[in-house]
């Protein structure tokens, strides 16, 4: 088989059959490769083979014999503890034939084998032995010696038999041909015999481990082994040691040979030790006991004439426990004597490497042996001796002298005196015996500690001679004893010599220097290699020791070395009857190849034209193609107008090239026509296939093609449809049984076949669900239910997807067969106690089916389909099954208000008339009928239609069905019960697919919904249990179940995977967009309606990210999560309408000639916040049910709702840049027609596109991050979203010079509406000062209009005789002129929004340009801005109005130079007044000037100084073409909260 001959892979091969041995189940895992799942006892991954077997007394196992042979090799591995016993013996019982046995002999392995006529004994040598319960392994090479011909070669085995025995790594050439000269290197041994027989034949069984009884002159000398084998392998096939003939008593496994030390169980820095069945700890110096637990006190090290002695201790009496630990390397010496008041003494000595104790009183002595086990191996030995009574007479008593806390079960006892225990305790020595001389007899030399005689001895007490504490000795290794080319190692008082890898025996002799390479190759050290050297051989000879020859002359069919032996190879299966004459490997027959992984040789079956020859190649089968060509079988070209030719591959111009497609060559076509050609071999019908003239050939449509097994059945399924009464019971049972035959020898199916059992299968299950009774065909034909199921199962195999897409665009299809079987199985539910029907369970590839009796009786409730009692074949999932609640026969107490009702509206009243059908009460008590039905790939074929109510069901982004389909019904009095269920039922579902599968929603079929095309629906269910490969639903209706589940890592509330980082970094812009709100708030001083613009715009953006970190993930809450998902399509839409309008306000600042900056922002508020709202209504009026989703509470992209989201802000994003192009075109023409070139840049314009830019990306990476599964998305969301919040408070607070001011005066404690809100843009003037005080200059953003781009309606003599008019009033009345209050900025009556330009003005106007966001716009102010130059240089007026509720206005109108043109229009517009001459003008302006300057403070600087420029005013003659001047209109008044002051 392939697994024997190792050709399938469990990492990247798939199951096959026998794969898994001894029951194991083959599972084929997700990312390739399989795995096998294997039973109770003693069975090995991956293959569940059984390797090793324990062999107590008496046991055997029988394994098929080695029959006849000329060579074999058998190895195996055993451990024992026993010193004789019989490994294996292969013959018969008795000694006339041939045979082999393997036997342990005193702790040495011995083979012997005969041929019949002598017995030959090979008998290997190892150091220690190979009884000592560690793993030993030993192999066994037997061959015929070769007969040469005169040139040298082999000719056929001689009568010479060989056997070559090697135990352990053993080097077998180096010790078999050198072992003698380098000594001390006999692992391997060879024997041989001769006789008149060529082979050796081994007829009887193979038996492992023992014999059964046999007579006396048996050729064995043991019978039995005890102990543990493994690894049995003969001639390099593993043999499975469960695949036995039959057991006698072995076990699974080696319970002796299991790793103790696993869990560590030495304490105090003790070493675990595995030993046989037990484990054994080495114990640092002063620890002992099994586990090193206990402390062993003042370790002391004894010379041999060392002595520890206590005297005159008649006070004591005798203990009954003494306990001590030693070690040694000393064969015989005494340990501890006692004396006692009553003449006895107790002596522990060492005897022979055996610890001994005895007991003397006067003559008497008493000497009791710890056998079998010697201490002096330089190992810690612990004794203990107890002595206690042993009931009855008080003299009985008995002394138990323990070892090593009898780990090795061995101990010595003896009876004593019971007056030994009352006796008073004389002396004690310790290390020998003191002599009358003072000399000390039987020293013992080594280590002793944790001395207790009954705990009353004191170690200070004692007489010590040459006692030393601890127990340090030399170490042996430092003198070098051991030769060159070895490692010593020492052993305490004594060492060990380990030859190095590649040098052998007592000199560790180089290996390269005795050759043991064969045929003249060359011996090469090598460290890396296993023995440390190399043989590099020769051309034509390989092997370990280059003894093999490649071209061995074994005939064809034949192979071997030394021998040959007939090759096994399987023709029938493309194998060549030849085979590798090395190694017997068997090889394909020319022009096939051999696929990897497979068992079977393939013909290469080249296509003569497009290839060079009719081979291929040995393992992928690719043919050799000429040029352009290609496909394995060289029949295809790389392009596809090419056809192949015998010169490679030629374009055909005006049609589809001739060319091979499933299995059928197409005609070459012209372009636009179809091709009609026969259907593959084997099938009949026409395949079709059209010919483009852009894309070339079409793919093939060969779903009319039906397989020969269908053909008759297409017949018949015309027939029926023609004439549906022909159906009666005989041929209903006749067409199940023709289709269940025709899909049992159907390998794959073609359209047709699947469309004509379904059509049939619709008819019978149709025919049959009408039945009634014993007209069911199931109650006359035994295996036609079966039949049913089993057709279902072929044509609903997962390969017949495309074909059921194609019958479901005209068809029910799927879903109409599952229907149909639901019925069938009521219908035979509902007539099992009429017919006495059996309850049975049928189990096929992928459909199960089961009908079972539920008793009523005190039901609680079962577990269906019963599994566990199945007696045929297992479905592969035995996980997936229903849960029946015990209250299923009972009807909900009180339905109202409960919460799954209503999921089939019509069942509750047919259960009504159901209950009144009833005729008998005892019918009660009958039996119930419960059907299920697990469909294992009908999820995949299944329509995908979902419930289009969202709140029923919410499809998830990429919806799959990931578990088998599972039908419930029960019938009870023969009545489908309908009823909701008061308990709900509940579905274990195993996974198809755990990999990229999440957000799980337990669904059911539900046939009434699309138009009664039935679709996926989730009423009344829910997921309860969920883990990684199983998932349980639980549903108060009964019909077809399944859950539905996304193709995607990402599980519900994981929208957001890096959570923490999310979160603060939103919690970050949060605070910075709460901290803007707040300043801007709070600053009364820069309140104007662009801070409110501003202000509104953050609220919405604080708004938007805190619904967003809030709720993107109450996906579990629909309502809630539709209403976050309004919320945050709301706030965003806002925060994008406020950018808009901050753009729209800049623009108006910077073109409009009049303040804007104040007043209502009703038209603001209309579009910032109505806008969205309605946008927003409408969306939700159109769509509902596109808010939210499962995955999170937002808009999907891949729904057409996401344009009511995106197309807005595109626009406003759009609209934004065109706004701001033209503020900044108008700020570049305000800056180039001013007198000040140094002109401040338009006002924060840089920041709101900052603002945008921001807002829009976060925005967008924000939808993407949900959307999308890629984590570099929430990465670059958490960025920007930590940058956002920060940009907009150091921009619009922190930079903005605005802000600053005041706060300044905020911290200075004036009031801020003494503050200047703004300055004019291209006049700026320190002396801002009068009478002491700071006036304000009542313009908003920029007090000042500067006409001087377009001709004004108004000449110059219009102008002149208005200003000097009111100028003498105006000046000289200063608290008029410059008001030192203005309350209630934000309550004036005009607009910002009303009139866009003044009344008949139709000139470009210099509005306000200055409110820079940054101090660095702004240049120094220049010396000589001051208000004598304004005066000087053109005209001031001052207008006084009043108003008809008795307030005024005033206003004051600066003329400056440079308006071209003046004289060339009418009187119009708002100044018209009657001419004065030239001379009035300029007094008047004198006057003014003089006016404004004896006013002025003297502030004591230069810009402060009128008086600094005063020569120049009085004498510069002002002609009237210098009077051409910008008006300069400046608004002062009472003002109250109603007045107006737009105009």
């Amino acid at each position: 088989s392939m697994w024997e001959r190792c050709e399938l892979s469990s990492r990247s091969g798939r199951c096959a059959p026998g794969v898994c041995r001894n029951g194991g189940s083959c599972v084929n895992l997700l990312v390739g490769g399989f795995k096998c799942e294997c039973p109770q006892g003693g069975y090995e991954k991956p293959y569940c083979e059984m390797t090793t077997r324990n062999f107590p007394p008496h046991s055997f196992l029988t394994f098929k014999g080695l029959r006849q042979r000329f060579h074999f090799t058998l190895s195996l591995m055993f451990a024992t503890k026993e010193p004789n016993g019989l490994l294996l013996y292969n013959g018969r019982f008795n000694e006339k034939h041939d045979f082999i046995a393997m036997e342990i002999i005193n702790e040495q392995i011995q083979l012997t084998f005969s041929a019949g006529e002598t017995k030959t004994t090979v008998s290997p040598y190892i150091l220690g032995g190979v009884s000592d319960g560690q793993w030993h392994a030993v192999e066994v090479h037997y061959y015929n010696k070769p007969i040469l011909n005169q040139a040298g070669l082999p000719q056929g085995p001689s009568d010479q038999k060989v056997v070559v025995v090697t135990v352990d790594n053993c080097d077998t050439s180096v010790a078999l041909r050198f072992g003698h000269m380098i000594g001390n290197y006999t692992c391997s041994a060879q024997g041989s015999q001769s006789g008149s027989k060529k082979s050796l034949d081994l007829t009887g069984p193979l038996l492992l481990g023992g014999v059964p009884k046999l007579p006396e002159d048996f050729p064995v000398l043991n019978q039995q082994f005890v102990g543990c084998m493994k690894n049995l392998r003969i001639d390099s096939h593993h043999v499975d040691m469960a695949s036995f003939i039959a057991n006698n008593g072995t076990l699974p496994g080696c319970s002796a040979k299991r790793h103790f030390c696993n869990n560590n169980p030495c304490m105090n820095g003790g070493t675990c030790v595995n030993l046989w069945g037990s484990f054994s700890c080495d114990c640092p110096l002063g620890f002992g006991g099994r586990t090193c637990e206990r402390v062993m006190a003042s370790p002391q090290r004894f010379l041999g004439n060392s002595l520890l002695q206590w005297n005159n201790l008649a006070a004591s009496s005798v203990p009954w426990h003494i306990e001590l630990m030693f070690r040694t390397r000393q064969a015989s010496a005494t340990l501890l004597h006692i004396s006692s008041g009553m003449q006895h003494n107790l002596t522990l000595q060492l005897r022979d490497g055996s610890v001994l104790m005895g007991l003397h009183r006067g003559e008497n002595s008493t000497l009791s042996r710890v056998e079998e086990m010697l201490v002096n191996d330089g190992d810690w030995h612990h004794l203990q001796l107890d002595i206690s009574s042993l009931g009855g007479a008080a003299s009985h008593h008995k002394a138990v002298l323990s070892l090593d806390q009898g780990l090795y079960l061995v101990s010595a006892s003896m009876a004593v005196d019971g007056k030994l225990r009352d006796s008073k305790l004389k002396a004690v020595s310790v290390g020998g015996l003191a002599t009358p001389d003072g000399k000390v007899q039987h020293g013992f030399r080594g280590c002793i500690q944790g001395l207790r005689v009954g705990g009353a001895l004191s170690l200070s007490h004692a007489r010590k001679v040459n006692v030393e504490p601890g127990c340090s000795v030399p170490d042996p290794c430092s003198s070098n004893p051991c030769p060159a080319n070895s490692y010593c190692r020492n052993d305490w008082e004594s060492h060990s010599c380990t030859c190095l890898a590649g040098y052998y025996g007592t000199s560790c002799s180089d290996v390269c220097s005795l050759n043991p390479c064969e045929h003249e190759a060359k011996c090469t050290r090598k460290l890396s290699s296993s023995r440390g050297y190399t043989c590099d051989c020769p051309s034509s000879y390989f092997g370990h020791y280059c003894e093999k020859k490649t071209d061995l002359p074994c005939p064809r069919g034949w192979w071997g070395h030394k021998t040959c032996g007939p090759c096994n190879c399987q023709t029938h299966k493309g194998f060549d009857s030849d085979c590798n004459k090395t190694s017997g490997e068997c090889r394909c027959k020319d022009n096939h190849y051999r696929p990897e992984g497979s068992d079977t040789c393939l013909l290469c079956d080249c296509y003569p034209v497009g290839s060079f020859s009719r081979a291929c190649e040995r393992e992928s089968g690719q043919c050799q193609c000429k040029p352009g060509v290609i496909g394995r079988q060289c029949d295809r070209c790389d392009n596809p107008f090419a056809e192949v030719s015998p010169n490679g591959c030629e374009v055909i111009y005006d049609s589809c090239p001739q060319a091979i497609e499933a299995g059928i060559w197409w005609p070459r076509t012209k372009f636009g026509l179809p091709a009609a050609v026969p259907c593959p071999k084997g099938t009949l019908g026409t395949a079709i296939r059209h010919c483009d003239e852009h894309k070339g050939w079409l793919p093939p449509n060969l779903f009319n093609c039906t397989s020969v097994t269908f053909s008759k059945l297409k017949a018949l399924s015309e027939k029926f449809s023609r004439n549906v009464t022909l159906l009666d019971s005989g041929h209903v049972q006749q067409t199940a049984a023709m289709l269940a035959n025709a899909t049992l020898y159907t390998e794959s199916y073609f359209g047709s076949d699947v469309k004509v059992a379904y059509r049939l299968m619709q008819s019978l299950l149709q025919h049959e669900s009408n039945q009634q009774g014993f007209n069911l065909t199931a109650t006359q034909d035994v295996h036609f239910t079966e039949n049913l199921v089993r057709v279902g199962s072929s044509i609903l195999s997962p390969d017949t997807r495309p074909h059921w897409e194609l019958i479901q665009h005209s068809e029910g299809g799927t879903a109409a067969l599952l229907r149909h079987y639901e019925d069938y199985a009521n219908t035979l539910a509902q007539n099992m106690r009429k017919t006495y029907l059996s309850p049975f369970t049928i189990v096929t590839p992928h459909i199960v089916i089961s009908v079972d009796r539920l008793k009523k009786m005190n039901f609680a409730g079962a577990k269906l389909p019963r599994y566990q009692s199945l007696r045929g074949p297992r479905p592969a999932d035995l996980e997936t099954a229903v849960t029946l609640p015990d209250s299923v026969f009972q009807p909900p107490v009180d339905t109202k208000g409960h919460r799954h009702l209503d999921v089939f509206p019509e069942s509750s009243q047919r259960n009504r008339s159901a209950n009144r059908k009833r005729r008998h009460p005892e019918d009660n008590q009958q039996d119930a009928i419960a059907s299920v039905i697990i469909f294992h790939s009908l999820a995949s074929l299944l329509p995908e239609s979902y419930d289009p109510d969202k709140r029923s069901l919410r499809v998830p982004k990429r919806p799959v069905i990931n578990t088998p389909v599972v039908s419930i019904t029960v019938h009870d009095n023969d009545e489908l019960l309908q009823h909701t269920l008061d308990k709900p039922i509940t579905v274990q579902f195993r996974l198809v697919s755990t990999e990229e599968r999440s957000k799980p929603i337990c669904v059911f079929w539900n046939h009434t919904i699309l138009g009664g095309s039935g679709g996926w629906s989730a009423k009344g269910c829910e997921v309860v249990f969920r883990n990684s490969t199983h998932i349980s639903c639980q549903c108060y209706h009964m019909t077809s179940f399944a859950v539905l589940m996304d193709v995607s890592r990402r599980e519900n509330g994981e929208i957001l995977p890096i959570k923490i980082l999310t979160w603060s970094t939103v919690g970050v812009t949060l605070g910075f967009l709460f901290l803007t709100s707040i300043f801007l708030l709070c600053l009364r001083a820069m309140q104007s309606n662009k801070t409110s613009i501003i202000n509104n715009g953050a609220a919405a953006l604080f708004l938007s990210e805190l619904i967003f970190i809030l709720g993107i993930n109450q996906a579990d809450n629909p309502f809630l999560c539709t209403v976050i998902a309004i919320l945050l399509h709301f706030f965003y839409l806002c925060t994008f309408s406020w950018l808009f309008l901050e753009g729209l306000h800049i623009y108006r600042m910077i073109s409009e000639v009049r303040d804007i900056n104040y007043g209502p922002m009703r038209f603001y508020y209309l579009i910032g916040w109505g806008v969205p709202a309605f946008i927003t209504g409408l969306a939700v009026g159109l769509d509902p049910e596109g808010y939210g989703n499962p995955d999170f509470c937002w808009l999907s992209m891949y729904d057409t709702l996401i344009w009511s989201f995106a197309g807005p802000i595109a626009m406003v994003a759009s609209m934004n840049i065109f706004l701001y192009i033209l503020s900044s075109r108008a700020s570049c023409s305000l800056r180039h027609h001013s007198m000040e070139k140094k002109q401040p840049r338009v006002s924060g314009l840089k920041t709101a596109g900052g603002v945008l830019f921001l807002v829009s990306v976060t925005c967008f990476l924000a939808l993407l991050s949900v959307n999308s599964d890629m984590i570099i998305f929430h990465y670059l969301f958490a960025g920007f979203n930590c940058v956002q919040g920060p940009f907009v408070f150091f921009f619009r607070i922190v930079f903005n010079k605005e802000a600053r001011n005041a706060m300044k005066y905020c911290c200075s404690r004036k009031r801020p509406d003494h503050m200047i809100k703004s300055k004019a843009s291209g006049y700026k003037c320190n002396s801002n000062y009068m009478d002491g005080k700071l006036y304000h200059l009542p313009f908003g953003d920029s007090s000042v209009s500067l006409n001087g781009t377009v001709q004004s309606g108004k000449s110059q003599q219009s102008y002149v005789p208005f200003v000097l008019s009111q100028a003498h009033i105006a000046l000289n009345d200063h608290a008029s002129l410059f008001h030192e209050t203005k309350e209630h900025l934000d309550d004036r009556d005009s607009d910002s929004d009303s009139d866009l330009s003044l009344e008949d003005d139709q000139s470009g106007s210099y509005a306000s340009t200055h409110s820079s966001d940054s101090e660095d716009e702004e240049g120094p102010v220049p010396p000589d801005e001051c208000w004598e130059n304004l005066a000087s240089n053109g005209s001031l007026s001052r207008d006084g109005r009043t108003l008809p509720d008795g307030r005024t206005q005033d206003s004051m109108t600066v003329l400056l130079p440079s308006l071209p043109n003046l004289h060339a229009h009418p009187h119009r517009g708002i100044l018209k007044k009657k001419q004065l001459s030239p001379i009035v003008e300029r007094n008047g302006l004198n006057r003014i000037h003089n006016e404004l300057c004896e006013n002025a403070p003297d502030t004591g600087s230069p810009q402060g100084s009128c008086s600094s420029d005063r020569r120049a005013g009085p004498t510069k003659h002002v002609f009237p073409d210098q009077l051409n001047g910008v008006a300069m209109s400046i608004k002062a008044g009472t003002v109250d909260g109603d007045s107006s002051g737009s105009e």
